[in-house]
């Protein structure tokens, strides 16, 4: 695993790269918001020594962005502060968070990051949106509804026009699609997001590029959509389905970690088949 790196997007705002997800550390006046966890305490002890930096004396709080484990399993690291998320998140880890974790135990290359892990939910929750002051700089916690995971919110920085965007977005790579999603309302939530007019907008995974990179995403999930719809349509079945439009897909939208090509078309195919049968 790399080490942290902090990278300063604006005056008090800073993205936390060198994790299996991309984080967040947003600081004025000695007060702190922490977007995301990260994997497990590995993860989380060293971002909340690079945190305690920016704090001082003043309040630290922890905001998770989406229930998956890859930003949440650190939040033990955090247990002292209020964690902050959209209700669907702290049902998600309270109704299936030790089951998951013991899922994840069993696949040998994510054992050894979660062996000491804790589930620990949000103490503060919110339905739609929750505006946050750290100092002067004020954050919209927004609810963008099933997209990514079953809850997905955003962090948005009005004045700076900096969203952190949590795995709604992923930078040149196919995104991970995980069940308990809908790319439709992906498709959705990306719209809502390019429609703040960010100036900088943070993925929860891959590098950091410009607030394009939503529309980028967008499309790529939109020509998916496209693929699969004639591929039903045109009677192919899931398997036949997975191969041609992965290979499609390389050739006119090329992304990286092709590798989860299969698991995306297979979940479109299993959201359209289901509404065509409807």
């Amino acid at each position: 695993m790399p080490d942290l790196s902090i990278q300063e997007i604006v005056t008090g705002v800073n993205v936390a790269l060198g994790g299996v997800c991309n984080r967040g550390i947003i600081s004025q006046g000695g007060n702190v918001l922490v977007v995301d966890s990260g994997i497990a305490a590995v993860e989380a002890i060293p971002l909340r020594a690079a945190a305690q930096e920016y704090r001082k004396e003043g309040a630290l709080y922890l905001f998770n962005t989406h229930p998956h484990g890859d930003h949440t399993y650190g939040n033990q690291v955090f247990a002292d502060c209020p964690i902050i998320a959209h209700e669907g998140v702290r049902n998600d880890l309270v109704l299936n968070g030790e089951q998951t974790l013991a899922n994840w135990k069993q696949n040998p290359r994510m054992a050894a990051f979660v062996s000491d892990v804790t589930i620990t939910p949000p103490t503060l929750t919110f339905q739609e949106k929750m505006t946050v002051f750290v100092g002067d700089i004020e954050v919209q916690l927004l609810y963008l509804g099933i997209a990514h995971s079953p809850s997905d919110s955003v962090a948005w920085l009005p004045q700076s026009r900096v969203l952190f965007a949590g795995d709604l977005l992923f930078n040149a790579i196919v995104p991970a699609t995980p069940p308990g999603g809908n790319t439709a309302h992906w498709v959705h939530a990306l719209e809502q997001l390019e429609q703040l007019g960010a100036a900088y907008a943070i993925p929860g995974h891959g590098p950091v590029q410009t607030p394009a990179a939503l529309a980028d995403l967008r499309h790529w999930f939109i020509t998916v959509r496209a693929l699969v719809g004639e591929a039903i349509a045109s009677g192919w079945d899931r398997e036949t389905t997975i191969t041609n439009v992965s290979a499609s897909l390389q050739e006119i939208a090329p992304r990286g970690t092709e590798e989860r090509l299969p698991r995306a078309i297979e979940q479109v195919f299993a959201e359209m088949s289901q509404n065509a049968s409807v």
